[in-house]
């Protein structure tokens, strides 16, 4: 009984030895040795455990090429966000970050996918890693944009699709909500009146609401000493109303005694 556990451990360890990977040794779809990764051509996907069928694999590859074409902004005043995003795909059965749930390093610098120049625009990447069990998603962006932790955790959440095996309709799925999350956050930049407005039309349009501010304020004080120079006059007419009742008073009693001395 103890052999066979011997045995069946060793198997289950060589098992999981042939269909396990590092980072060091995975396969790059960039390198000379793309062919690893079940493709005939460099790309920027990479399936060394056929995961996918080849028809699976090249329609995931054109929805990664998609992915840079539709996220582009041809009207951003931002070159790399006129170029659109970089996505990165990594297929493996089990996981080369197994205690990272969630996350993966795919989109590290040591990978070398693609640009680690950080001035160059090809070094912005999102990445997505699929395995058996779950999606695990990166994001590199030093001259575009990201999307907030919280969407990914959606994203992650449990998958009918990935659990059942249908591993190519969830890796479509996810390339999809992520290519539309971009799109919908981002938009603003698919309109030519907000993404060529320039920073020194800021401060114009900044500088001439100040003026109308301004204007406004002088209009408003010129409204209360109006206010002010009409309080005034009313008060002093008033007191001419006063004196003059006060004279009429005075020439009426003047009159009584006037028509009593001549009585």
């Amino acid at each position: 009984m103890f052999n066979f556990l011997i045995k069946f451990l060793i198997i289950t360890y060589l098992i999981i030895k042939t269909h396990s990977w590092t980072w060091d040794d995975y396969p790059s779809p960039r390198a000379a040795t793309y062919f690893k990764c079940g493709i005939q051509n460099r790309t920027y996907v990479c399936d060394p455990d056929a995961m996918l069928t080849d028809h699976q694999r090249k329609e995931i590859i054109k929805l990664v090429e998609d992915f840079k074409e539709k996220t582009k902004r041809p009207n951003s005043t931002i070159p790399c966000i006129r170029e659109g995003l970089r996505l990165i795909v990594a297929l493996a059965k089990i996981s080369m970050d197994a205690t990272h749930s969630g996350y993966t390093y795919l989109c590290l610098d040591g990978i070398k996918w693609t640009s680690s120049d950080k001035t160059k625009c090809e070094s912005d990447v999102q990445g997505i890693e699929l395995n058996m069990d779950a999606v695990r998603f990166c994001s590199r962006t030093y001259l575009t944009w990201n999307l907030p932790e919280v969407e990914f955790v959606k994203l992650r959440e449990d998958n009918p699709l990935l659990k059942s095996g249908n591993y190519f309709a969830a890796l479509k799925g996810y390339i999809e909500k992520l290519q539309m999350l971009y799109i919908q956050r981002f938009s603003i930049f698919d309109n030519p009146d907000a993404s060529n407005i320039t920073l020194s039309e800021i401060h114009h349009s900044l500088k001439e609401g100040n003026i109308k501010l301004l204007e406004m304020q002088q209009s408003l004080d010129h409204g209360n000493k109006t206010l002010s120079d009409l309080n005034t006059s009313i008060e002093e007419n008033k007191i001419k109303l006063s004196e003059m009742k006060e004279l009429y008073g005075k020439n009426t009693t003047a009159q009584k005694f006037l028509i009593i001395s001549w009585l």
